[in-house]
């Protein structure tokens, strides 16, 4: 069974068709960041299902990143992920940047918590706790960077930035994190467990967690290899 994932919210956008067939196989295509992805994402598809071993009717599922981004992003892989849903008759799910670098994350052996941050506007970050023992249920909340320095203070967990906002509000202010990891990419190998997730992976695929509006221009961080 073939699993397509569309990212056209995180930090360096993706399109990947994994497959969940033992030995996990993927194989993928970077957007470029400086193009609309309303304008180069089918034909990105496109290409990257012609250049594969796969076609349009081994996809059975959908997975989607739905936030948070840049809204008209997030509107054109949803847009995409439903026509493919519709088309092939197959599931399509929603999962969040946050959600998909938990799912992707190699746990520490002396912790079974961390800390995702992903940059919003300004000193501000959406903010969300995992704890690899307890089941997910909460959404990110929205911190300026002094609430996020509190909490951190008090969880004392590692940490894991997808840009270096974090890092740079901290240099700024002279101050420092332990355990702060930024500009965090996702191994390749690590990509295939989204497609066991049973607890995270939602169907609701709606948009969340709006990031900017489109006018506001901001510098994209890489987070796959």
């Amino acid at each position: 069974m073939i699993t397509l994932l569309i990212d056209v919210v995180s930090n360096n956008s993706i399109i990947a068709l994994i497959s969940e067939e033992k030995p996990k196989t993927f194989e993928k295509i970077n957007l470029d960041c400086n193009q609309l992805h309303s304008e180069s994402i089918v034909p990105a598809l496109e290409l990257l299902i012609s250049k594969s071993t796969f076609n349009y009717l081994d996809i059975k599922k959908v997975i989607c990143v739905t936030g948070p981004g840049n809204y008209t992003n997030i509107r054109t892989g949803l847009a995409v992920a439903k026509s493919i849903s519709l088309v092939n008759n197959i599931d399509t799910y929603g999962i969040t940047q946050h959600e998909l670098i938990a799912e992707t994350y190699q746990y520490s052996p002396i912790s079974n918590a961390f800390i995702v941050i992903t940059h919003s506007t300004n000193n501000n970050f959406y903010y969300k706790e995992f704890n690899q023992n307890m089941p997910d249920q909460l959404d990110p909340i929205l911190l300026h960077a002094d609430e996020v320095l509190n909490k951190i203070d008090k969880i004392k967990s590692n940490i894991i930035e997808t840009g270096n906002e974090f890092l740079n509000y901290l240099i700024k202010n002279n101050l420092s994190v332990k355990n702060l990891t930024s500009n965090y990419k996702i191994p390749d190998n690590n990509l295939g467990k989204i497609c066991e997730s049973k607890s995270i992976i939602s169907n609701n695929i709606e948009a969340k967690y709006i990031k900017t509006p489109n006018f506001v221009k901001y510098k994209k961080r890489d987070i796959y290899e």
